[in-house]
């Protein structure tokens, strides 16, 4: 799998009533005990409304509207519909919301650019979901120090930052959200931070209490797939299995628990039922890396006219999320990799490193400068996207076949035994070509 999809924003759609509470102390950080006195941050008012009425996120969205065509001159109003816009461009593949999350972040400053802090947090939130990290910090910086204690800000402060290289500002800022409101989008993105360092324990255990805490079928879905993520991860696509049925069985429409159960499925032999759920979720949710595990799969089959349907679909969605002024990210990368066009990758993974040194960026450049025969430069590369301690099997099979092009077998041979110890089936095309690898360096055994 290229890679799990990173729930930018998912506290707009899954966070409770927010409660000031004592801090925790999840990350190991220095935790501010005494902020169970401190004032409580409002909560997401667009999640307040989904829950209060069972409204889905769009008639949350045409309520909004309604809210500010009404009543202009409502600040909180405008920014929280540019909050809901964000939300629904990330559930609904749909970058065309983006323009207008802007204007409705515009909208809210003009009426009062003073204390603001939501509208700060709309425009943080929007530059998030654009992949302009830097832009994301900035504001996030600015609303905090309107607002010290919104849990909201915070979370979108420390995606930023970990999507920028800065590991542990990131868990600190984890770690204040926390300490502001232990819910499911905390505890998720505490999960995460354990996860990229390689500890799936600690991630799972974090993960699971969140579950645990999930107080509606939307949340749990959340929480039981990257449950199921975290067990395909560790190569155990059966448990796998059973977190996604779970998680549909809590939330039936949730896209990423449709994708998740795919992935199992293909991994366990279950091709056709996997081929089914791949077709009806990319018909229904055109998310480019949906597109791009599908594709593997079919080209894994040898059904390559099929694949390149997919992957010319990505390209399709990438121009359409590039006009509404969304950077490029690594599935861009990988894609001109898979279709030859090296010099491009090699471009675009430049790109997104400037403003998005995360270690899956590393990770995606070093497989680009390797198609280029630049293999000093990617090992290179490749031992960032590892220096956290990462357990992602795809890094350690790019590592070792570039050690391999540089004529280090030994590093090869372990770097590609550890890719399967991790999980076999991180791939449909890459774990196939790393067991005949290994099969020839082992001498054909």
């Amino acid at each position: 799998m290229r890679r799990r999809p990173i729930q930018i924003i998912v506290a707009l759609a899954t966070s409770a009533l927010v409660l000031a509470t004592q801090g925790f102390g999840i990350l190991g950080t220095n935790s501010d005990t005494s902020v169970g006195s401190v004032p409580a941050a409002p909560a997401d008012a667009a999640a307040q409304i989904s829950r209060a009425s069972g409204a889905s996120l769009q008639q949350v969205v045409d309520r909004l509207e309604s809210r500010v065509a009404d009543t202009p001159g409502d600040y909180v109003a405008h920014a929280t519909l540019a909050l809901a816009y964000v939300q629904l461009a990330r559930v609904t593949i749909n970058p065309s919301y983006y323009p207008k999350a802007e204007q409705a972040v515009a909208d809210s400053l003009a009426i009062n650019d003073s204390d603001n802090y939501l509208a700060y947090a709309g425009g943080a939130a929007l530059a998030a979901g654009r992949h302009r990290f830097p832009l994301a910090q900035e504001l996030a910086t600015k609303g905090l120090a309107i607002n010290p204690y919104s849990a909201l800000l915070y979370g979108i402060l420390s995606d930023a930052q970990v999507q920028r290289g800065n590991y542990q500002a990131g868990s600190d800022s984890v770690q204040k959200m926390l300490d502001l409101r232990p819910d499911t989008a905390s505890l998720s993105r505490a999960s995460y931070a354990f996860e990229i360092r390689g500890d799936l324990r600690r991630a799972g255990e974090l993960m699971q209490r969140a579950l645990d805490d999930a107080p509606t079928g939307a949340d749990r879905a959340f929480a039981l797939y990257h449950l199921g993520q975290l067990a395909f991860e560790a190569g155990d696509p059966e448990a796998a299995l059973e977190y996604q049925l779970a998680a549909l069985a809590a939330s039936p429409d949730d896209a990423a628990a449709q994708f998740g159960r795919a992935m199992a499925e293909a991994a366990l032999g279950q091709t056709e039922l996997a081929l089914g759920h791949f077709a009806e979720l990319v018909e229904r949710v055109p998310d480019p890396a949906y597109f791009a595990a599908y594709g593997r799969l079919l080209e894994s089959l040898g059904r390559i006219s099929e694949a390149e349907t997919q992957y010319s679909a990505i390209a399709a969605a990438a121009k359409a999320f590039a006009s509404n002024g969304e950077l490029p990210d690594t599935d861009a990368v990988f894609l001109q990799i898979q279709t030859g066009l090296v010099d491009e990758a090699i471009a675009a993974a430049e790109v997104v490193m400037e403003t998005r040194p995360f270690i899956r960026t590393h990770d995606a450049y070093a497989w680009a400068l390797h198609a280029a025969g630049r293999d000093e430069e990617a090992l290179l590369e490749s031992e960032a996207a590892l220096a956290l301690g990462t357990r992602f099997a795809v890094f350690y099979y790019h590592s070792g076949m570039i050690k391999l092009a540089l004529g280090d077998t030994a590093g090869a041979r372990a770097d590609l035994e550890e890719a399967m110890a991790i999980n076999p089936f991180f791939d449909p095309l890459d774990a196939v070509i790393a067991r005949q690898t290994l099969q020839t360096l082992n001498g054909g055994e």
